[in-house]
C-alpha cells in the first residue's frame, strides 16, 4: 500500500507541470525493476484534476486489477479481487500540481523534480507529459511512459470519488 501511494502522489505531481493545466488524462504503462532485474509491469489509465484530485485506475494484469483514489487528505485503494477498500489518511496536506511546478529544466524535454527526497525525471514533447521515472524507496527502478494523453478536458468531479460496493471488507490501517 505504502509503495502505491507513493507512486501515486509522485506521478499525480507530474501532471501538475504547467501552471495553466486544470486536469490530465492518459493511458499508461508502468514498469517497476527490482535490483536484481525482475520486471513487474501494469497498465491502465490515469485521470489528474486541480486542485490535487487523482485516480490510478489499474487494468492489467486483470488479477491485479484495482484502482487507487488520491487528493489531500486521503488514499482509497479498491481491489475487486480481494473485495476489500484500504483508507489510508495522508497527513501534511500535499498539493500535487504545486510539486511539479516547481520541476526544473534539465533539458530541452526532460524536468527534474524532487519530493521526499526523491528525484523525478518527467520527460516532454510539446508541454505534455510523455513519460516519468523515478527510483522508490526500495530501490525499484520505476517508469511510467503515457500515451493518449489529453489535457484540460472538464472531468467531473464525481470521478474522484471511490465507489467501495457494500460488500467489501474495509481496511483502516
Amino acid at each position: 500500500m505504502k509503495y502505491l501511494l507513493i507512486l501515486s502522489f509522485l506521478i499525480s505531481s507530474a501532471f501538475s507541470f504547467g501552471e495553466n493545466l486544470q486536469s490530465f488524462e492518459a493511458d499508461f504503462v508502468q514498469t517497476i525493476t527490482d535490483e536484481t532485474g525482475k520486471v513487474l509491469t501494469y497498465k491502465g489509465k490515469m485521470y489528474t484534476k486541480r486542485p490535487s484530485f487523482v485516480l490510478w485506475d489499474y487494468t492489467y494484469p486483470q488479477r491485479a486489477a484495482k484502482k487507487l483514489y488520491l487528493n489531500d487528505t486521503r488514499a482509497v485503494l479498491v481491489q475487486p479481487m480481494l473485495e476489500q477498500a484500504t483508507i489510508t489518511e495522508i497527513r501534511g496536506g500535499m498539493n500535487f500540481f504545486k510539486i511539479l511546478s516547481s520541476a526544473k529544466a534539465v533539458d530541452d524535454t526532460h524536468y527534474l523534480a524532487t519530493y521526499h527526497k526523491i528525484d523525478f525525471i518527467l520527460k516532454q514533447e510539446n508541454g505534455v507529459i510523455i513519460s516519468l521515472s523515478y527510483e522508490d524507496e526500495l530501490e525499484n527502478k520505476i517508469l511510467i511512459i503515457f500515451s493518449k494523453q489529453r489535457q484540460n478536458r472538464f472531468i467531473e468531479d464525481n470521478l474522484f470519488r471511490p465507489k467501495v460496493p457494500q460488500d467489501y471488507d474495509i481496511i483502516r490501517p
